[in-house]
C-alpha cells in the first residue's frame, strides 16, 4: 500500500509538485540534514549528483562518478532550494 502525504496530494489545477523543481539531467548538490535531504539547484553547478528521474514521489539521483544511483522517497526530502542568479 502506498501511503502519500496529505500535502501532496492536491497538486491544484497547475500539475505542479513539490518534486517540479527537478529536472532529467539537472546538476545538484545533496546535503543530508537530520536524516533527510536537502537538495541545492544550482544554476552552474558542473560537478555534482545527476538527476536521472523525476517520479511522482521520489526523485533517482546518480552520484559524480557514475558508480552508485540513489533513489530518495519524497517523505525523506527536507527542501528542495533553488538558487536565483
Amino acid at each position: 500500500m502506498l501511503v502519500v502525504p496529505a500535502s501532496f496530494q492536491d497538486q491544484g489545477k497547475s500539475g505542479k509538485t513539490f518534486l517540479s523543481a527537478l529536472e532529467k539531467g539537472q546538476v545538484i548538490a545533496l546535503k543530508e540534514v537530520a536524516g533527510r535531504y536537502e537538495i541545492r539547484v544550482l544554476k552552474d553547478l558542473v560537478v555534482g549528483h545527476t538527476v536521472v528521474v523525476v517520479g511522482l514521489d521520489y526523485v533517482v539521483i546518480e552520484d559524480v562518478g557514475g558508480i552508485a544511483e540513489t533513489r530518495i522517497p519524497v517523505y525523506s526530502i527536507k527542501a528542495i532550494v533553488r538558487m536565483m542568479p
